[in-house]
């Protein structure tokens, strides 16, 4: 028996995960092959500089301070990372919390706004 589960869904992205019901917190984390490996010489960063734009604000969470404060009221903690093959963003809380800690998450990949005004001073 293997300790991870794999699921793939109809709109094809996979889900790993890796029940413990003994834990008493939670990590959820998307990953995305979007990593530095990838990258032409004209778009060298770019992964990078998306991961920072995931902490400017979306829809429901527009601003870094909404996020932060949502993320804080449930006494989590969010970041990401880059690296060669994939670039990741992830919340972690107490178990209890997952759901909010999943629609946070969630939300801030597949809906992140594009801002010019955040992009411009990301590039300064």
């Amino acid at each position: 028996m293997s300790t991870f589960e794999h699921h793939v869904s109809t709109t094809a992205s996979a889900w790993l995960t890796a029940p413990m019901p003994q834990a008493q917190s939670v990590t959820c984390m998307i990953m995305l092959a979007a990593g530095s490996r990838y990258e032409a010489a004209e778009t060298n960063g770019i992964a990078h500089f998306s991961e920072h734009m995931f902490f400017k604000g979306t829809k429901r969470r527009p601003s870094a301070r909404d996020i932060a404060g949502e993320i804080d009221a449930i006494g989590g903690e969010f970041n990401a990372f880059t690296g060669k093959e994939y670039t990741a963003y992830y919340v972690k809380c107490a178990a209890e919390h997952r759901d909010i800690a999943l629609d946070v998450i969630s939300e801030h990949v597949a809906q992140l706004p594009v801002r010019r005004r955040e992009i411009e001073r990301g590039r300064a």
